[in-house]
Order: structure tokens, then sequence, then C-alpha cells
């Protein structure tokens, strides 16, 4: 049966004249795909307290994200593209997995300040400048994950400028290199200006209190001061809106992926 709230939800985007989503934390991958599977489990035995071998980890995520199945994912961004197709949207979402550059989303109309596995960058940031993921050290992890190969031959990529280690282009990182997001940032906060006393649609999905000063407290901001706005805010636990939204919000207590999955075939 299709949910009346995503139904609402619908319509209120249909009617807007702007549509800005906000995708937290809890929309990301389970990484719990990674830690149930048998052979990571030995590999986590295998580096042990090894620091120096800490850098497979992450090229084993960006593996399990190009190889395994996400198919909750993958319906939740291809519904959620259904209801703000041909909208004037955008789109900031704090996950990593990069789930949401699969879908036909306007690229210039998403921005992942946290960053993901697309680029990588130099521990130090040395020279402001990302790089693509070297298909060798790719390939060298999974065939060491396919024991193809020992954990020995296994070289760490390094910077080609200093020799630094060579890192995903994520929060987190030593000097996490803003320049993969910080232009699309910038056309963000332009379209938000555009924004002003216009008939705003607000989806904010997922979105706890990791990172609340780059998306929850923002979208209340917006939402409180364009009279014009409407937020919608779906999280399993804190879902709830402050009493200064008044009328202008909707708290839904909900997964948000398997929320959106609830959108009918008939859209």
């Amino acid at each position: 049966m299709r949910d009346s709230r995503l139904q609402e939800i619908y319509e209120r985007v249909q009617e807007a004249e702007l549509v800005l989503v906000g995708l937290g934390e809890d929309f990301q991958y389970d990484w719990r795909a990674l830690t149930n599977d048998v052979r990571y489990r030995e590999i986590e035995k295998e580096i042990g307290d090894n620091e120096d071998r800490v850098w497979i980890i992450p090229f084993l995520q960006k593996m399990v994200l190009m190889q395994r199945n996400a198919e909750r994912w993958e319906l939740a961004y291809k519904n959620l593209h259904k209801i703000i197709t041909g909208k004037n949207y955008f789109i900031v979402s704090l996950c990593m997995d990069d789930l949401i550059y699969k879908e036909k989303f306007t690229e210039n109309r998403v921005v992942t300040p946290c960053g993901g596995f697309r680029k990588m960058q130099c521990d130090c940031n040395c020279s402001h400048i990302l790089s693509d993921v070297p298909v060798q050290h790719y390939n060298a992890v999974l065939r060491y994950y396919r024991k193809e190969i020992s954990i020995e031959e296994l070289q760490e990529p390094c910077c080609e400028t200093c020799g630094n280690k060579l890192r995903f282009n994520q929060l987190g990182v030593k000097r996490y290199a803003e320049e993969g997001y910080i232009d699309q940032w910038r056309e963000y906060t332009k379209w938000l200006q555009g924004t002003v006393n216009k008939k705003l649609c607000v989806l904010e999905l997922g979105v706890g209190m990791e990172y609340p000063t780059i998306l929850r407290f923002p979208l209340e901001k917006i939402a409180f001061y364009n009279q014009k706005a409407f937020l919608y805010r779906v999280h399993p636990v804190l879902y709830q809106l402050g009493g200064e939204i008044g009328g202008k919000g909707v708290g839904i207590q909900a997964d948000p992926v398997e929320f959106l999955c609830g959108l009918g075939e008939e859209y």
C-alpha cells in the first residue's frame, strides 16, 4: 500500500517552485555488508593493530560499493529522482558512499561536502590537487581479497609531489582537501539566494546530529525564515521539529531509505 505521507510530499514538491534535498548520515550505505563478509573478517585479523596496513580498509569499502548489491539504496535514489525530476532542485548529501552519482541527477545540482571514493588526495594536502584512484593499487587490493596475492605484496599509494600517504578525499583525513567540493558549494549557496520568498519544499532525509551545522540546523533556519517554505524531516529517531517551525513542517519517524522505497510504480 502506498504511504499517504509520500503522496503528500510528492504533491507538495510538484506545487513548489524550488526543492532542496538534504541527505544525512542515516541515508548512507550500510557498511555491515562488509563486516558480515567472511573474507573481510579474515583481513581484519590479518591487519590487526598494524597501522601501516589500515589504508587497505577504504579500498575494500570502495570495492564493496562497486561490486556488491545495494538494491535498497538504488531504489531509494531512483524514487527520489522521480519525485524531484523536472523541478528546480539542489541536493546536499553528507553520504560518502557516492551512490548518489549512480542515479541520473543533474551533477551540478549535487554537492557532497564530506567527500567520497571518487578522488584521492595527499594526506597533508600539499598541492591542493585531487587525483584519480590509482587502478593498480585498487586491483592489487582486489587480488588480495581474492587470495591471489599476499598482504606483503601490497604497496600503499603515495603522493607524487611530497611522498606522503595518499588518502581518499573524505572528511577525516589529516588535512581534508575542500577543493573536492568547494566549487559546488558555491553553486549551492548561490542557488539558495534565489529561494528567498519563493515557494520552497525542503526534504530532509536521514539527517542526524553528526554534522548538524552543515544540514540540520541550516535547513531549520531556512524553513523558519522563508515564509513560503515547508520542511519534511524523515528520520528513525531524530524526526522531531522545533516549536518555532510551527505549521511549516512535518516530522516523520521512519528509516529514510525504506520510506523512499515505498513510492508506487504509478509515478
